[in-house]
């Protein structure tokens, strides 16, 4: 999940295809990433596994990401992107 913290880094791409193809497993991993203080990590989890995965146990996070974003989660646009995966699930 590290390798996600920045997809600017050559290998990002690679890691996200690899751990796509474990779905259950990483829903945890993506979990706690949500629940840090890390806002880009976050940002990176939402656009490239989050979307990938419109998973309904994402639901509650990306309710509180929608209504209730912090200054950070604002600034990095968190709240924008988790509306818009909550279309998609709903």
């Amino acid at each position: 999940m590290e390798w996600v913290q920045d997809m600017n880094w050559p290998i990002a791409n690679d890691i996200v295809g690899l751990l796509l193809t474990f779905p259950n497993e990483i829903v945890p991993l993506i979990k706690d990433v949500l629940a840090g203080n890390d806002d880009i990590w976050k940002y990176w989890c939402l656009k490239v596994l989050i979307k990938s995965l419109p998973f309904p146990q994402f639901q509650s996070e990306l309710i509180r990401l929608a209504e209730e974003p912090t200054d950070g989660e604002k600034l990095e646009e968190l709240d924008e992107i988790a509306i818009e995966i909550l279309k998609v699930l709903r």
